[in-house]
């Protein structure tokens, strides 16, 4: 019993403390997670390259290369200026002609007829309508008229004319073939039929425009748009005085072009020029000169001595000029800035500095104890007044004292220089250049110029909105 009671006592005991006790949670140890965080500083990586990428500055470089000539080419709207004599008719009456246009007649050759009463020129239109047109003659026809609708221009109504009236003197000759044929088949003419023979031998032309006594010193710069210019052929039905056809009995010619004042300084040193006709893709060579038209305006003569034919029939006619300068390094347009730099005396620099080359008097206080200190801030270039410095070099209001002499000069004065930047170890480094030519694309760099350019230099593309020293990422 006893024994008994001790186990109940024990066993009591136990449930109390069950009972009355406390139920502690379990304490886990933290560990640091190296993998997550490790994933973490690799995504936040990406983003900031991402970012950086997407809002960073690019550029682009070119590589300076070897000189050469910066060629450069222009069209011109010429005026053609030929000698060109009218003749009139005697009579009057309805006007054939037996020739064609721009075609050489020699001296007594029969040109054109006038008949009185027109019966005569009955018998040759009769003999000469479009039924009676030949197959080669009808593919020339229509040659004529698909030239002149892909010619067409809405500023350049002289196009225009010059088609129509060659097409006019296709018909002309037409009839002028058939004119041959009825006058060998009518021998007997009577007193009221005439005819027109060359006193002298050259082309015929059958229009006037009013630029047949022309000289080139006679024009102005309203005769080169072509807007005004109206050229007339001969009528069917003439009287007496009235044009009948004009004679071009020399071999000379004029190509006259207007020019701008620079040009016009350019090509007074010149005294030939090569040229391309745009129309037929033909290569010439003239002499030339500058002249002033009516109106003051600079125009530049080619004197010409061929390709009368090919020409003879228009009045104005576009070429193309190439043209080469001197010899440099050729760079793209978007290379040039301009950078604002100070201009120092050069009564200021001093020579024999410890590192060698040139270099300036700085004056500086210590307290106030005044001394002078040598500087060597980079001169962009020389000319004979002036040294021009950096902005980056010096502080603004920095006096400078002139050697053996108690003159000073402060630092305010700037002025703009024209230059490149070139890439050097990610950094733009500002190069003054002197331009000896340009086009619309390129300019021609001298050669030789201090602190400039030299051959393989890398230069910053697209170079405006950056500065001097700016990194490039």
């Amino acid at each position: 019993m006893a024994a008994a009671g001790t186990r109940d006592r024990r066993t009591g005991g136990n449930t109390a403390r069950k009972e009355g006790g406390k139920v502690l949670p379990f304490r886990h140890e933290s560990t640091l997670n190296i993998g997550f965080i490790a994933f973490v500083f690799i995504f936040l990586y990406l983003v900031f390259s991402l970012v950086r990428a997407a809002t960073r500055e690019s550029y682009s470089s070119f590589t300076v290369g070897r000189e050469e000539s910066l060629n450069s080419s222009r069209s011109y709207h010429a005026v053609i200026l030929r000698q060109e004599n009218k003749v009139l008719s005697h009579w009057a009456g309805y006007v054939d002609f037996f020739t064609t246009e721009a075609s050489h007649v020699s001296v007594g050759s029969v040109v054109s007829s006038v008949d009185e009463l027109g019966t005569y020129s009955d018998m040759i239109r009769s003999a000469s309508d479009l039924e009676s047109l030949s197959t080669e003659e009808m593919l020339n026809l229509k040659a004529k008229l698909r030239s002149i609708s892909a010619s067409y221009s809405g500023d350049r109504f002289s196009s225009l004319y010059e088609g129509k009236d060659d097409v006019s003197t296709f018909f002309l000759s037409h009839v002028g073939s058939a004119s041959l044929e009825v006058l060998e088949q009518n021998l007997s003419l009577n007193e009221f039929f005439h005819v027109h023979k060359s006193d002298t031998s050259g082309l015929v032309l059958f229009y006037q425009d009013g630029y047949e006594t022309k000289q080139p010193k006679d024009l102005t710069a309203e005769d080169f748009t072509g807007k005004k210019y109206k050229r007339t052929k001969t009528e069917d039905l003439v009287t007496v005085g009235d044009f009948l056809y004009k004679l071009v009995d020399s071999e000379d010619w004029y190509l006259v072009l207007p020019l701008t004042a620079e040009e016009a300084a350019a090509y007074g040193e010149k005294t030939y020029v090569s040229f391309t006709f745009l129309k037929n893709g033909l290569a010439a060579e003239a002499p030339c000169s500058v002249v002033n038209g009516a109106d003051g305006s600079y125009l530049l003569q080619l004197d010409m001595t061929r390709y009368l034919v090919q020409f003879a029939g228009e009045r104005f006619t576009e070429i193309r000029i190439e043209t080469s300068g001197e010899s440099g390094y050729k760079v793209p347009l978007s290379c040039r800035v301009t950078e604002t730099v100070y201009m120092i005396p050069r009564e200021y620099e001093v020579s024999g500095t410890e590192n060698g080359g040139a270099g300036f008097l700085q004056e500086v206080y210590n307290g106030t104890v005044r001394t002078a200190r040598v500087i060597q801030p980079t001169v962009y270039y020389r000319d004979d007044e002036y040294c021009y410095i950096s902005m980056e070099a010096l502080p603004a209001e920095t006096v400078l004292i002139k050697q053996d002499s108690q003159e000073r000069y402060t630092v305010r004065l700037t002025t703009s220089i024209t230059g490149v930047y070139q890439i050097n170890a990610g950094f733009t480094v500002f190069c003054p250049i002197e331009v000896l030519d340009e086009n619309g694309e390129y300019l021609l760099i001298k050669r030789g110029t201090a602190n400039g350019i030299t051959t393989y230099d890398t230069l910053l593309l697209n170079a405006a909105g950056y500065t001097a020293g700016q990194i490039l990422r």
